[in-house]
């Protein structure tokens, strides 16, 4: 799966241009001061209405926690209070659930400069220089907001998920630990430490453990710190612990979607695929759409049923348009179903299967697109798709015509001004090399790919194989048969890394 700005691709529409860190604001004579001991660090929020800042704080709580549903619901009850409450509008923005609710939000947020106070003009300015793929811009704003407010963890926050999203993640640590000195109950940051340390490149497991566990204790009824600790015992392979830290956040909120998938995603590795289908059908009776698929998917390529994954993709795609839900959120899931079954058919070598596919995500991807309203977000799905047209001339041995396809990549990209955006190019270039033969230009595009990325961890392994590197192909085989976090990529490679990894150990 593709990432952007660390975020998987079914929420590239929703939270692609914004730093998911935080923002307030001022007003003299209009300031409602937070109750809280760190208050300092708060950048200045303001509304006339008693009623909106109550809401605003409970939403603010919730999105700090990651709960994006429940702050969603708040900001909207808070705009109702106050319907010029700037920073309400803001983060309404940021917890868009659609490429349109995205659109729109951000529309009415950027409208309302007249209002906004110097700190929500400055978000303002990142927010279009994101727009603009601006990062030069970005960070100078960035920069701006700390100096504007030294005391505010929020403003520290937002720098460190601006030097996150470019890949720079020993600075983006950094300022997260500076936002804690500000405010040693920031949870945003002590949350981003937690889990950067535990996914991203340099990985550090202890240190991981270390701000999970001063998670839960500052937050131990947020559903979302016993579920990010459940992620952290999955990754030490732990399953039974973790299924224990997902169901306890379950109790704490029986509604909460997430904690459920959760749940499902741990017994499909534990292989109980029974449980996990009930899990991921819970969570999907309890989630706001209904409409995520991929999870019960998965356990069918578990099983090595990718037939019965397809067709289960293509059902549950069907129902979609007798849900009452709104049209934007319904492209959504189908191009998410359809992003799962391509993968699916790409790996298995269902030539016939992937082509329908892609030809089904094109015209999804064009209303998406349109909804979004957004040069960037245009930008990269015109690179994803050329991505998926070149997997399909190669799986048709089409290579001339495969590498044709991967060149306009680049140039798809050209606008886009981030240290990752040639990933998806060189992606494609490295499989293609790798079918024609070519094991050198393979290995140096596969090299300018996300180590972090399973996939394009699983292809520098064959690629090695191929080469006859198979020391350096088996160190790889086992560190992906270490994954205990569900994809359709890691449920598509399971049983095959694992054989390979029992052959070795056994010769």
């Amino acid at each position: 799966m593709f990432y952007l700005k660390k975020l998987p691709i079914s929420l590239i529409f929703v939270a692609m241009l914004f730093a998911t860190s935080c923002k307030d604001t001022e007003k003299e004579n209009e300031e409602v001061e937070a109750e809280t001991d760190y208050s300092a660090n708060e950048l200045p929020v303001n509304t006339k209405s008693e009623e909106a800042r109550e809401a605003f704080d409970e939403g603010l709580a919730y999105f700090d926690e990651g709960n994006q549903r429940k702050a969603r619901a708040k900001f909207d009850e808070a705009l109702q209070h106050d319907p010029e409450f700037v920073s309400a509008q803001m983060y309404r923005t940021y917890t868009a659930n659609s490429a349109k609710d995205w659109a729109t939000n951000r529309e009415k947020f950027m409208g309302m400069r007249d209002k906004a106070n110097e700190s929500e003009a400055m978000m303002m300015d990142m927010t279009e220089a994101g727009l603009k793929s601006d990062v030069n811009k970005e960070l100078e704003v960035s920069k701006k907001l700390v100096e504007k407010y030294p005391k505010s963890a929020r403003a520290m926050d937002n720098l460190a998920i601006y030097y996150d999203n470019n890949d720079q993640e020993q600075k983006a640590r950094e300022h997260w630990k500076k936002a804690l000195e500000l405010n040693p109950e920031f949870v945003p940051a002590i949350s981003s430490l937690g889990t950067s340390y535990l996914f991203n490149t340099p990985k550090d497991k202890a240190q991981a453990k270390k701000y999970l566990d001063m998670l839960v204790k500052i937050a131990p009824n947020s559903t979302r710190s016993h579920i990010l600790m459940g992620d952290y015992y999955r990754d030490q392979d732990n399953l039974e612990q973790a299924l224990s830290s997902y169901e306890k956040a379950a109790s704490l909120d029986p509604e909460d979607d997430v904690a459920l998938a959760k749940s499902g995603h741990a017994n499909s590795i534990l292989g109980n695929y029974d449980e996990a289908r009930k899990n991921f059908k819970d969570a999907r009776e309890a989630s706001e759409f209904g409409t995520n698929l991929s999870g019960e998917a998965n356990t069918f390529v578990y099983q090595g049923d990718s037939e019965g994954a397809l067709t289960f993709l293509e059902e549950g795609t069907k129902s979609f348009d007798s849900l009452d839900i709104p049209e934007s959120n319904r492209n959504i899931a189908k191009y998410q179903a359809a992003y799962t079954a391509a993968h699916i058919a790409m790996h298995d070598g269902n030539t016939k299967r992937l082509e329908q596919t892609v030809n089904m995500m094109k015209p999804i991807s064009k209303k998406l697109v349109a909804e979004a309203n957004s040069p960037v977000v245009a930008a990269n799905q015109d690179a994803i798709l050329n991505y998926w047209d070149a997997m399909v001339l190669t799986s048709k041995k089409n290579y001339k015509e495969a590498l044709k396809k991967a060149e306009i990549i680049k140039t798809a990209v050209d606008s886009i001004n981030r240290p990752d955006k040639l990933e998806p190019y060189h992606r494609a270039m490295a499989v293609i090399n790798y079918h024609m033969g070519d094991m050198e230009k393979a290995m140096e595009h596969i090299a300018k790919t996300d180590e972090d990325y399973i996939h394009d961890k699983y292809w520098k392994a064959k690629i090695h194989e191929k080469a006859g590197d198979t020391e350096a192909a088996m160190e790889l085989y086992e560190e992906i048969s270490e994954e205990r976090f569900n994809s359709v990529e890691f449920a598509l490679i399971r049983k095959e890394i694992d054989q390979k990894v029992s052959t070795n150990k056994e010769s």
